[in-house]
């Protein structure tokens, strides 16, 4: 599917959210540039786009670290923050809500997401507004551990696949269950025969999960590689893989990756293999105390020329290779939604050479309906290919004036 329509901003509004007190922000159609110092909030604004994207914090966050110090002292309140922002998605317009705050439990918060002013689900929000970032943190996609890179895959097809989503979600708890009764059973004893549902259900939700990313990957493969190639002039040295923790030779998986996404006979393929090799891993598990197979624990191979990427690539190898898997993330998921997805670049320029700055920018004015990127150095940003966004200057944490 080709992308044919566009998602964008128009109005972003926070409240109360990190070093941002009260304050609204006009964005055009075509994006925002967004300039400032470092501690700024400039990374703050694509956060919060990235919120109403994906309902969760980014990596490394909680929802109580949003909530700006002192807030809600004024009203006599629990501290809060509020995201709002007015959005046009293909040919419809809608106000999206994400309201975080603390309750009188120490630690805890409540969420309240809402869609043209009605509550609703984060299974109904996520993607509503389709997001790709990258940010030179990025790089912990060759340098970072497993989970990192599985909350790639995750944030991706979360997006553009709600059954995804919905089964992600029901896996993690079933798989919670599953792991209580393992270290249960190792301590006290008790019949296989306890297993039985829960496997059955890890099984089930597990398997369109492995098949899903399988098939994404396959997609990603094919596009990083075309990325890479144009950003290096040399075909062939990058490769991605899905390595699953479930054994099967590479003809199998390629059979798996190579099916529709959402196939159900590749989860079907993927369920025989998962619930052999769950069962015949039971005594290992109860020995650990937690489930050692499956999508939980399985991981991006990512290779240079052959080599494992994070031990032979070179920095700069390292990060093209990130860029042209972000620059894939962003085929996959307008061709999956016929609509470009919003990209959000936080201070990457600044860690390109001009030649790939320029690529990038193209590329990224190709591929995305909205841009919103930042810097702290304004003539990165000086560019007469981003003469259509408006101007965001930052001059103290939370202080914005907006040209354009």
């Amino acid at each position: 599917m080709s992308a044919t329509g566009t998602v964008f901003l128009s109005r972003l509004e926070l409240e109360q959210f990190r070093v941002y007190r009260d304050v609204t922000i006009d964005i055009p159609p075509r994006g925002l540039r967004i300039v400032g110092p470092n501690g700024s909030g400039k990374s703050t604004l694509l956060e919060a786009v990235e919120l109403l994207s994906t309902t969760r914090p980014r990596r490394g966050s909680t929802d109580a670290d949003l909530i700006a110090h002192g807030s809600g002292e004024e009203l006599g309140v629990q501290p809060y923050a509020r995201v709002v922002a007015e959005v046009t998605r293909g040919d419809a317009d809608a106000r999206l809500e994400v309201f975080v705050q603390r309750t009188e439990r120490r630690g805890s918060t409540r969420k309240l997401l809402k869609v043209s002013d009605r509550p609703r689900r984060a299974g109904d929000v996520v993607g509503l507004v389709p997001t790709v970032t990258f940010s030179p943190d990025d790089l912990d996609l060759i340098l970072g551990s497993p989970s990192v890179r599985r909350r790639f895959m995750d944030i991706l097809l979360s997006q553009i696949d709600r059954r995804y989503l919905r089964y992600l979600s029901r896996y993690a708890k079933i798989l919670s269950q599953r792991n209580g009764l393992l270290r249960q059973v190792s301590q006290e004893g008790g019949g296989y025969e306890q297993f039985a549902y829960w496997d059955e259900q890890i099984v089930a939700l597990g398997s369109y999960i492995v098949a899903v990313r399988a098939a994404a990957v396959a997609r990603l493969l094919v596009r990083s590689c075309a990325h890479f190639a144009n950003l290096t002039d040399r075909s062939g040295d990058l490769h991605v893989k899905y390595a699953s923790t479930l054994r099967g030779t590479d003809a199998w998986w390629e059979e798996v990756g190579g099916a529709e996404p959402g196939s159900v006979e590749a989860s079907q393929r993927v369920a025989v293999a998962f619930e052999r090799q769950l069962r015949d891993g039971l005594s290992a598990d109860l020995a650990r105390g937690s489930t050692l197979i499956g999508p939980h624990r399985d991981d991006l191979a990512i290779s240079l020329a052959g080599h494992e990427a994070s031990r032979f690539g070179s920095r700069g190898q390292q990060r093209l290779a990130v860029l042209a898997l972000k620059l894939a993330e962003l085929d996959v998921a307008a061709e999956s939604l016929g609509l470009q997805p919003i990209l959000l670049l936080d201070d990457v320029l600044s860690e390109l050479d001009a030649t790939h700055q320029d690529t990038l920018l193209e590329s990224a004015w190709q591929r995305s309906g909205q841009l919103l990127l930042t810097s702290t150095d304004r003539a990165l940003l000086d560019r007469a290919g981003l003469s259509e966004l408006g101007e965001a200057v930052l001059t103290a944490p939370g202080t914005i004036s907006i040209d354009g």
